[in-house]
Protein backbone atom coordinates (compact mmCIF):
# COMPACT_ATOMS: atom_id res chain seq x y z
CA UNK A 1 0.00 0.00 0.00
CA UNK A 2 2.81 2.41 0.64
CA UNK A 3 4.23 1.67 -2.73
CA UNK A 4 0.97 2.90 -4.61
CA UNK A 5 0.60 6.00 -2.28
CA UNK A 6 4.12 6.74 -3.13
CA UNK A 7 3.62 6.00 -6.88
CA UNK A 8 0.62 8.75 -6.49
CA UNK A 9 2.79 11.33 -4.79
CA UNK A 10 5.21 10.84 -7.54
CA UNK A 11 2.80 11.47 -10.10
CA UNK A 12 1.28 14.09 -8.76
CA UNK A 13 4.52 16.05 -8.27
CA UNK A 14 5.84 15.15 -11.22
CA UNK A 15 2.66 17.04 -12.96
CA UNK A 16 2.82 19.82 -10.83
CA UNK A 17 7.11 20.73 -11.02
CA UNK A 18 6.81 20.20 -14.83
CA UNK A 19 4.27 22.72 -14.89
CA UNK A 20 6.06 25.04 -12.96
CA UNK A 21 8.87 24.43 -15.34
CA UNK A 22 9.54 23.96 -18.97
CA UNK A 23 8.75 20.75 -21.21
CA UNK A 24 9.26 20.93 -24.64
CA UNK A 25 10.27 24.73 -24.83
CA UNK A 26 6.69 25.60 -23.57
CA UNK A 27 5.24 26.03 -20.18
CA UNK A 28 2.38 23.74 -19.27
CA UNK A 29 0.01 24.98 -17.09
CA UNK A 30 -1.68 22.85 -14.56
CA UNK A 31 -4.27 22.84 -12.09
CA UNK A 32 -7.86 21.25 -11.67
CA UNK A 33 -9.45 24.20 -9.78
CA UNK A 34 -13.20 24.24 -9.25
CA UNK A 35 -16.26 27.28 -10.04
CA UNK A 36 -18.16 29.05 -7.11
CA UNK A 37 -21.15 31.34 -7.20
CA UNK A 38 -21.33 34.50 -5.10
CA UNK A 39 -23.79 37.12 -5.86
CA UNK A 40 -24.55 36.29 -9.30
CA UNK A 41 -21.00 35.79 -10.10
CA UNK A 42 -18.68 32.90 -10.96
CA UNK A 43 -15.13 32.43 -9.37
CA UNK A 44 -12.63 29.82 -10.69
CA UNK A 45 -8.81 29.44 -11.12
CA UNK A 46 -8.31 29.09 -14.54
CA UNK A 47 -5.16 26.32 -16.04
CA UNK A 48 -2.77 29.14 -16.26
CA UNK A 49 -2.72 30.83 -12.82
CA UNK A 50 -5.22 33.22 -12.96
CA UNK A 51 -8.33 34.11 -10.70
CA UNK A 52 -11.11 34.46 -12.50
CA UNK A 53 -14.25 36.23 -12.03
CA UNK A 54 -17.65 35.82 -14.87
CA UNK A 55 -20.60 37.00 -15.07
CA UNK A 56 -22.71 34.87 -16.95
CA UNK A 57 -25.63 37.10 -18.34
CA UNK A 58 -22.46 38.71 -19.84
CA UNK A 59 -21.19 35.69 -21.23
CA UNK A 60 -24.75 34.68 -22.46
CA UNK A 61 -24.99 37.75 -24.71
CA UNK A 62 -20.94 37.52 -25.50
CA UNK A 63 -20.20 40.52 -24.32
CA UNK A 64 -16.41 41.70 -24.46
CA UNK A 65 -14.27 40.66 -21.24
CA UNK A 66 -14.21 41.77 -18.58
CA UNK A 67 -17.59 43.16 -19.08
CA UNK A 68 -17.97 46.42 -16.27
CA UNK A 69 -20.65 43.87 -14.88
CA UNK A 70 -18.65 42.40 -12.05
CA UNK A 71 -16.11 40.51 -14.55
CA UNK A 72 -12.07 40.69 -13.85
CA UNK A 73 -9.21 38.65 -14.19
CA UNK A 74 -5.88 38.44 -11.86
CA UNK A 75 -2.67 36.33 -12.72
CA UNK A 76 -0.38 34.69 -9.88
CA UNK A 77 2.69 33.94 -10.72
CA UNK A 78 5.74 33.31 -9.02
CA UNK A 79 9.67 33.29 -10.04
CA UNK A 80 10.49 31.02 -12.22
CA UNK A 81 13.51 28.39 -10.53
CA UNK A 82 16.20 26.43 -12.10
CA UNK A 83 17.39 26.93 -15.19
CA UNK A 84 16.54 29.36 -17.09
CA UNK A 85 14.23 28.91 -20.76
CA UNK A 86 11.71 31.29 -20.78
CA UNK A 87 10.18 34.03 -18.79
CA UNK A 88 11.42 35.25 -15.18
CA UNK A 89 8.46 34.33 -13.71
CA UNK A 90 5.68 31.37 -14.76
CA UNK A 91 1.92 30.89 -13.70
CA UNK A 92 1.34 29.56 -10.35
CA UNK A 93 -0.67 26.31 -10.06
CA UNK A 94 -4.28 26.25 -8.72
CA UNK A 95 -5.75 23.08 -7.38
CA UNK A 96 -8.58 24.43 -4.68
CA UNK A 97 -11.38 26.08 -5.59
CA UNK A 98 -12.09 29.90 -4.38
CA UNK A 99 -14.17 30.05 -1.49
CA UNK A 100 -15.93 34.08 -0.94
CA UNK A 101 -15.89 35.63 2.45
CA UNK A 102 -17.96 38.62 2.79
CA UNK A 103 -17.57 39.81 -0.81
CA UNK A 104 -13.75 39.13 -0.97
CA UNK A 105 -12.45 35.87 -2.73
CA UNK A 106 -9.79 33.57 -1.03
CA UNK A 107 -7.74 31.01 -2.42
CA UNK A 108 -4.31 28.86 -2.15
CA UNK A 109 -1.96 28.03 -4.19
CA UNK A 110 0.60 25.51 -4.95
CA UNK A 111 3.22 27.99 -4.37
CA UNK A 112 2.16 28.07 -0.66
CA UNK A 113 0.32 31.28 -0.28
CA UNK A 114 -3.10 32.56 0.78
CA UNK A 115 -4.47 35.22 -1.24
CA UNK A 116 -7.61 37.47 -0.05
CA UNK A 117 -8.70 39.42 -2.70
CA UNK A 118 -10.82 42.55 -3.39
CA UNK A 119 -13.32 42.60 -6.41
CA UNK A 120 -13.40 45.85 -6.86
CA UNK A 121 -9.57 46.57 -6.28
CA UNK A 122 -9.30 43.53 -8.73
CA UNK A 123 -11.41 45.03 -11.15
CA UNK A 124 -9.48 47.97 -11.44
CA UNK A 125 -6.64 46.37 -11.91
CA UNK A 126 -4.74 47.93 -8.66
CA UNK A 127 -1.55 46.49 -7.31
CA UNK A 128 -1.54 43.83 -5.09
CA UNK A 129 -2.55 44.05 -2.04
CA UNK A 130 -4.91 47.18 -1.10
CA UNK A 131 -4.93 46.80 2.27
CA UNK A 132 -7.55 49.48 2.28
CA UNK A 133 -9.99 47.66 0.42
CA UNK A 134 -9.35 44.61 2.68
CA UNK A 135 -6.86 42.53 0.50
CA UNK A 136 -3.69 40.57 2.18
CA UNK A 137 -1.41 37.43 1.53
CA UNK A 138 0.06 34.80 3.84
CA UNK A 139 3.01 34.62 3.79
CA UNK A 140 3.41 38.55 3.87
CA UNK A 141 7.01 37.53 2.67
CA UNK A 142 8.07 36.57 -0.69
CA UNK A 143 8.38 33.17 0.70
CA UNK A 144 5.62 30.69 0.80
CA UNK A 145 4.87 27.88 3.20
CA UNK A 146 4.60 24.51 1.09
CA UNK A 147 2.25 23.73 -1.30
CA UNK A 148 -1.75 24.10 -1.03
CA UNK A 149 -3.53 21.68 -2.84
CA UNK A 150 -6.93 22.09 -1.31
CA UNK A 151 -9.46 24.89 -0.69
CA UNK A 152 -9.59 26.82 1.79
CA UNK A 153 -12.56 27.05 4.30
CA UNK A 154 -13.90 29.89 5.88
CA UNK A 155 -15.80 30.17 9.17
CA UNK A 156 -16.57 33.06 12.03
CA UNK A 157 -13.50 35.03 11.84
CA UNK A 158 -10.96 31.94 10.30
CA UNK A 159 -9.53 30.77 7.54
CA UNK A 160 -8.42 27.66 7.42
CA UNK A 161 -6.32 25.64 4.70
CA UNK A 162 -4.07 22.25 5.18
CA UNK A 163 -0.36 22.44 3.62
CA UNK A 164 2.29 20.08 1.63
CA UNK A 165 4.19 20.16 5.45
CA UNK A 166 1.63 18.48 6.93
CA UNK A 167 0.10 21.31 8.91
CA UNK A 168 -3.19 22.94 9.23
CA UNK A 169 -3.42 27.10 9.23
CA UNK A 170 -5.65 28.88 10.84
CA UNK A 171 -5.46 32.87 9.39
CA UNK A 172 -7.36 36.02 10.70
CA UNK A 173 -9.71 36.28 7.87
CA UNK A 174 -9.92 40.00 8.51
CA UNK A 175 -6.12 40.72 8.01
CA UNK A 176 -4.52 36.95 7.24
CA UNK A 177 -2.42 36.80 10.61
CA UNK A 178 -1.49 33.78 11.62
CA UNK A 179 -3.37 32.78 14.80
CA UNK A 180 -1.84 29.03 14.59
CA UNK A 181 -0.30 26.40 12.75
CA UNK A 182 -0.32 22.68 14.06
CA UNK A 183 2.06 20.44 14.60
CA UNK A 184 2.92 18.26 11.44
CA UNK A 185 -0.05 15.65 11.11
CA UNK A 186 1.48 13.45 8.06
CA UNK A 187 4.17 14.00 5.30
CA UNK A 188 1.58 15.99 3.49
CA UNK A 189 -2.27 17.39 3.29
CA UNK A 190 -3.55 17.73 -0.03
CA UNK A 191 -7.10 17.99 1.44
CA UNK A 192 -9.42 19.85 2.75
CA UNK A 193 -10.39 20.40 5.90
CA UNK A 194 -14.18 20.15 7.80
CA UNK A 195 -14.93 22.53 10.66
CA UNK A 196 -18.04 22.11 12.44
CA UNK A 197 -18.19 24.35 15.51
CA UNK A 198 -15.22 24.37 17.46
CA UNK A 199 -13.11 21.22 15.60
CA UNK A 200 -11.42 20.77 12.71
CA UNK A 201 -11.63 17.70 11.16
CA UNK A 202 -8.67 16.21 8.27
CA UNK A 203 -7.70 13.02 6.84
CA UNK A 204 -4.15 11.93 5.97
CA UNK A 205 -2.00 9.92 3.24
CA UNK A 206 -1.06 7.43 6.62
CA UNK A 207 -4.70 6.60 7.22
CA UNK A 208 -5.76 8.88 10.09
CA UNK A 209 -8.84 10.92 10.42
CA UNK A 210 -7.58 13.70 12.87
CA UNK A 211 -9.83 16.18 15.21
CA UNK A 212 -8.01 19.65 16.10
CA UNK A 213 -9.52 22.67 18.15
CA UNK A 214 -10.66 25.49 15.56
CA UNK A 215 -9.35 27.70 18.80
CA UNK A 216 -5.26 26.30 18.92
CA UNK A 217 -4.94 23.58 16.73
CA UNK A 218 -4.12 21.05 19.89
CA UNK A 219 -5.13 17.43 19.01
CA UNK A 220 -8.14 16.62 20.30
CA UNK A 221 -8.45 13.17 22.28
CA UNK A 222 -10.28 11.24 19.46
CA UNK A 223 -8.67 10.30 16.33
CA UNK A 224 -9.11 7.55 13.38
CA UNK A 225 -6.59 4.73 12.47
CA UNK A 226 -7.07 2.89 9.26
CA UNK A 227 -4.79 0.21 8.12
CA UNK A 228 -4.41 2.39 4.31
CA UNK A 229 -3.67 6.02 4.01
CA UNK A 230 -6.93 8.12 2.70
CA UNK A 231 -7.22 9.46 -0.73
CA UNK A 232 -10.29 12.44 -0.37
CA UNK A 233 -11.07 14.82 1.19
CA UNK A 234 -13.22 14.02 4.53
CA UNK A 235 -16.99 14.69 4.68
CA UNK A 236 -18.76 15.43 7.37
CA UNK A 237 -22.71 14.66 7.87
CA UNK A 238 -25.08 13.74 11.03
CA UNK A 239 -21.56 13.27 12.74
CA UNK A 240 -20.29 10.26 10.38
CA UNK A 241 -16.69 11.34 8.26
CA UNK A 242 -16.99 10.02 4.87
CA UNK A 243 -13.38 9.48 3.45
CA UNK A 244 -11.68 7.45 0.30
CA UNK A 245 -8.89 5.40 0.48
CA UNK A 246 -6.03 3.78 -1.16
CA UNK A 247 -7.75 0.43 -0.20
CA UNK A 248 -10.43 1.01 -3.04
CA UNK A 249 -13.08 1.69 0.07
CA UNK A 250 -15.24 4.27 1.06
CA UNK A 251 -15.23 4.51 4.46
CA UNK A 252 -18.01 6.23 7.02
CA UNK A 253 -16.07 6.24 10.96
CA UNK A 254 -19.00 7.84 13.41
CA UNK A 255 -16.70 10.75 15.40
CA UNK A 256 -15.52 9.30 18.59
CA UNK A 257 -15.71 5.64 17.15
CA UNK A 258 -12.17 3.38 16.94
CA UNK A 259 -14.07 0.95 14.00
CA UNK A 260 -15.66 2.03 10.73
CA UNK A 261 -19.38 2.45 10.65
CA UNK A 262 -19.20 0.73 7.17
CA UNK A 263 -16.67 0.11 4.10
CA UNK A 264 -18.08 0.65 1.00
CA UNK A 265 -15.87 -1.35 -1.94
CA UNK A 266 -14.85 -0.11 -5.54
CA UNK A 267 -12.55 -1.36 -8.10
CA UNK A 268 -10.18 1.71 -7.73
CA UNK A 269 -10.01 4.93 -5.76
CA UNK A 270 -12.70 7.14 -4.50
CA UNK A 271 -10.63 10.00 -5.22
CA UNK A 272 -12.96 12.94 -4.92
CA UNK A 273 -15.06 13.33 -1.55
CA UNK A 274 -18.09 12.16 -1.77
CA UNK A 275 -21.84 14.35 -1.48
CA UNK A 276 -24.14 13.38 1.13
CA UNK A 277 -27.75 14.13 1.48
CA UNK A 278 -31.33 13.30 3.00
CA UNK A 279 -29.61 9.87 4.51
CA UNK A 280 -27.39 8.83 0.71
CA UNK A 281 -23.75 9.38 -0.01
CA UNK A 282 -23.15 9.52 -3.40
CA UNK A 283 -19.37 8.95 -4.26
CA UNK A 284 -17.90 9.01 -7.49
CA UNK A 285 -14.89 6.32 -8.50
CA UNK A 286 -11.93 6.17 -10.64
CA UNK A 287 -13.58 2.63 -11.51
CA UNK A 288 -16.03 5.01 -13.45
CA UNK A 289 -18.79 4.20 -11.58
CA UNK A 290 -20.98 6.28 -9.29
CA UNK A 291 -22.47 4.90 -6.22
CA UNK A 292 -25.51 5.65 -4.34
CA UNK A 293 -25.15 4.38 -0.78
CA UNK A 294 -27.34 4.43 2.15
CA UNK A 295 -25.15 6.54 4.77
CA UNK A 296 -26.28 4.75 7.84
CA UNK A 297 -26.06 1.06 6.82
CA UNK A 298 -23.36 1.08 3.98
CA UNK A 299 -25.76 -0.65 1.56
CA UNK A 300 -25.56 0.39 -1.99
CA UNK A 301 -28.63 1.50 -3.32
CA UNK A 302 -28.22 1.84 -6.88
CA UNK A 303 -25.39 2.77 -9.34
CA UNK A 304 -24.12 3.94 -12.32
CA UNK A 305 -21.40 3.27 -14.79
CA UNK A 306 -19.95 6.63 -16.44
CA UNK A 307 -17.11 4.52 -18.61
CA UNK A 308 -14.33 7.10 -17.50
CA UNK A 309 -13.09 7.90 -14.05
CA UNK A 310 -14.40 10.06 -12.07
CA UNK A 311 -11.93 12.66 -10.80
CA UNK A 312 -14.88 15.36 -9.23
CA UNK A 313 -17.34 15.39 -6.34
CA UNK A 314 -20.97 14.73 -7.67
CA UNK A 315 -23.40 17.84 -7.40
CA UNK A 316 -26.90 17.46 -6.64
CA UNK A 317 -29.72 19.97 -8.34
CA UNK A 318 -32.93 19.15 -7.02
CA UNK A 319 -34.09 15.90 -8.32
CA UNK A 320 -30.95 15.04 -10.50
CA UNK A 321 -27.53 14.27 -9.58
CA UNK A 322 -24.75 15.96 -12.59
CA UNK A 323 -21.67 13.65 -12.77
CA UNK A 324 -18.64 15.04 -14.53
CA UNK A 325 -15.87 12.10 -16.27
CA UNK A 326 -12.36 12.45 -17.66
CA UNK A 327 -13.75 11.78 -20.18
CA UNK A 328 -15.25 14.90 -20.80
CA UNK A 329 -18.94 13.72 -20.49
CA UNK A 330 -21.19 14.74 -18.13
CA UNK A 331 -24.71 12.99 -17.13
CA UNK A 332 -27.65 13.56 -15.33
CA UNK A 333 -29.00 11.11 -12.99
CA UNK A 334 -32.35 10.49 -11.45
CA UNK A 335 -31.39 10.75 -7.40
CA UNK A 336 -33.86 7.74 -6.90
CA UNK A 337 -32.38 5.17 -9.26
CA UNK A 338 -29.76 5.96 -11.03
CA UNK A 339 -31.39 6.17 -14.02
CA UNK A 340 -29.65 8.19 -17.15
CA UNK A 341 -31.82 11.65 -17.95
CA UNK A 342 -29.40 13.57 -20.09
CA UNK A 343 -25.45 13.72 -20.96
CA UNK A 344 -23.82 16.49 -22.34
CA UNK A 345 -19.85 16.40 -23.77
CA UNK A 346 -16.80 18.24 -24.07
CA UNK A 347 -13.82 17.33 -25.80
CA UNK A 348 -11.42 17.93 -22.44
CA UNK A 349 -11.53 16.07 -18.98
CA UNK A 350 -13.28 17.54 -16.13
CA UNK A 351 -11.32 17.49 -12.56
CA UNK A 352 -12.77 20.66 -10.82
CA UNK A 353 -15.54 20.91 -8.78
CA UNK A 354 -19.07 21.49 -10.37
CA UNK A 355 -21.01 24.29 -9.81
CA UNK A 356 -25.08 24.62 -10.20
CA UNK A 357 -26.85 27.74 -10.19
CA UNK A 358 -30.58 27.51 -11.26
CA UNK A 359 -30.30 24.50 -13.07
CA UNK A 360 -27.12 25.21 -14.99
CA UNK A 361 -24.21 23.81 -14.48
CA UNK A 362 -20.57 25.45 -14.63
CA UNK A 363 -17.31 23.67 -15.01
CA UNK A 364 -13.90 24.66 -15.81
CA UNK A 365 -12.38 21.60 -18.13
CA UNK A 366 -8.72 21.09 -18.45
CA UNK A 367 -8.80 23.05 -21.83
CA UNK A 368 -8.93 26.22 -19.92
CA UNK A 369 -12.79 26.80 -20.54
CA UNK A 370 -15.37 27.75 -18.62
CA UNK A 371 -18.64 25.96 -19.68
CA UNK A 372 -22.46 26.67 -18.80
CA UNK A 373 -24.61 23.30 -19.55
CA UNK A 374 -28.19 23.08 -19.63
CA UNK A 375 -28.01 18.80 -18.72
CA UNK A 376 -31.15 19.00 -17.98
CA UNK A 377 -32.10 19.68 -21.60
CA UNK A 378 -28.36 17.93 -22.76
CA UNK A 379 -26.93 21.29 -24.16
CA UNK A 380 -24.12 23.42 -23.52
CA UNK A 381 -25.29 26.96 -23.30
CA UNK A 382 -21.95 28.69 -23.96
CA UNK A 383 -18.09 28.02 -24.05
CA UNK A 384 -15.66 30.68 -22.89
CA UNK A 385 -12.01 30.53 -23.26
CA UNK A 386 -10.19 31.43 -19.76
CA UNK A 387 -6.78 32.78 -22.14
CA UNK A 388 -7.05 36.09 -21.22
CA UNK A 389 -4.47 38.93 -21.92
Amino acid sequence: MRIKILIFLGIFCFLALSAGGCLGGQQKPLGFSGVISYDGILYLGSTDGKIVAVNPSARNQEMSFPSSDGEWSFAITMPSKGISCGPSSVPVNIYGTPVVVDGLVCIGTYNGKVLMMSPSARSQNLDFPQLRSSEWAYPRTEDGIEPIVGSPVAADDTVYVCSSDGRVYALDMTYGDEKWKSDPLGDKLWITPVVEEETVYVSTFDGHIYALSAKDGSLLPWAFEAEAGFVSSPVLYENTIFAGSFDRNLYAVRVGDNEPLWKFPGDNWFWAAPVVANGVVYAGCLDGKVYAIDSKTGNELWEFDAGSPIVSSPALADDLLVVACDSGEVYALDIFNGKLINEVSIDAPIQGALCIQEGIVYIRAQDNCLYAMDVGKGKTNWRFPLTIK
